[in-house]
């Protein structure tokens, strides 16, 4: 299965978020919405390779994000990464942002289901997910297309897609029977290039990033790897399985 840095900074990397402006035209949107929210936030300027920036989110904390990384890409995106330790949550602020700037969004998530395999200590639910934003309201807030299989966390998967179908989608496969087969990473990692987004490429994160940080009410704070021990994420794993 396709994932970022082959998980060594899962959780943080589980979901990623993206938004089709510069980086600096991101972090000043972002840094005023915050501004507006908690009467605070400051952008700081981060150099480095992507690992380096990722750091910079520690340490993770649970219920709040007063940590969030934009990093410059080398398209016409910039990515969005947070400090949650259960794993970045681009859609809110990737859905409202693209509003706000008035520009395409995306998030994507790509988790290995490892639920079972014996893997990693009690196992996670897997999903690969694609969310596509715009500027405009749609039917569903600003919701341009999803498409999704992911685990219900009891007993089977489940496929969904709403939206707009994209010229560049593999439909016939949304037909096949065996449901984790209809949307793979390697599926989600197309229809991103096709828009111009490498994901699960860490040289396409050229930097340099930006943190946006503002106040937040006291929470637990774990370091990456507390987290990663807290979800039994074991790096490298993803390789492994299938999609």
């Amino acid at each position: 299965m396709l994932t970022l840095l082959d998980e060594q900074y899962a959780p943080i990397t589980k979901r990623i978020g993206f938004l089709r402006v510069p980086l600096d035209v991101a972090a000043e949107g972002l840094a005023a919405w915050r501004h507006e929210l908690h009467g605070k936030a400051a952008a700081e300027p981060v150099d480095g390779d992507l690992p380096s920036a990722l750091r910079t989110l520690e340490p993770l904390t649970l219920t709040v994000r007063p940590r969030e990384l934009l990093v410059a890409t080398r398209s016409d995106w910039t990515a969005y990464f947070d400090c949650g330790a259960n794993g970045s949550d681009p859609i809110s602020a990737v859905g409202y942002l693209s509003r706000r700037l008035k520009c395409s969004g995306l998030a994507i998530c790509s988790a290995p289901h490892t639920l079972g395999t014996g893997l990693e200590v009690g196992g996670r639910y897997g999903a690969v997910q694609f969310e596509l934003f715009g500027p405009e309201w749609t039917d569903f807030i600003n919701y341009v297309r999803t498409v999704s299989v992911a685990h219900d966390g009891d007993s089977r998967w489940r496929f969904d897609a709403a939206g707009q179908v994209q010229e560049f989608e593999d439909v016939e496969r949304y037909a096949l029977r065996r449901v984790r087969d209809r949307f793979t990473s390697e599926m989600l990692a197309s229809y991103c290039a096709a828009l111009g987004i490498r994901p699960f490429d860490p040289d396409f994160y050229a930097g340099p990033g930006v943190l946006v940080t503002s106040p937040a009410p006291d929470a637990p704070e774990l370091t990456l790897q507390d987290a990663q021990e807290r979800l039994g994420i074991k790096p490298g794993v993803a390789a492994q399985i299938p999609g």
